[in-house]
């Protein structure tokens, strides 16, 4: 969580496909973020949803990922901090940013599951 906080503002940004050092997008700002803690996960949103152990929402801890999408389409994915935020590469406009859950709804359906790895 340390590694996607320190991304935060210039000189990173969103940049589709990038997994680093200076453009993410939201499942490479994961995927990197996730590798400084030692933990390996996939490249894309999709695979890392199915990669992970599912938890109800209700039972979200920081450190999880939260997706957006329902079944196995899944286009967005954020890492949970607490307080019902996440921070995320969120689009090319606002780069990587702390985002409150309830100012997500653009992004479509929060899945009911988020992922523990």
């Amino acid at each position: 969580m340390s590694y996607a906080m320190s991304k935060r503002g210039s000189p990173y940004y969103y940049a589709w496909g990038g997994n680093g050092p200076l453009g993410y997008d939201c499942s490479g700002l994961t995927q990197q973020a996730f590798a400084s803690a030692g933990v390996s996960l996939p490249r894309t949103a999709a695979q890392q949803f199915f990669a992970v152990q599912h938890v109800p929402l209700s039972q979200m801890q920081p450190g999880d990922l939260v997706f957006w999408g329902s079944g196995g389409d899944i286009w967005h994915v954020a890492i949970y901090i607490g307080g019902n935020q996440v921070v995320n590469a969120l689009n090319p406009t606002d780069g990587i940013v702390i985002t409150d859950l309830a100012a997500m709804g653009g992004m479509g359906p929060l899945n009911p599951s988020a992922g523990r790895a």
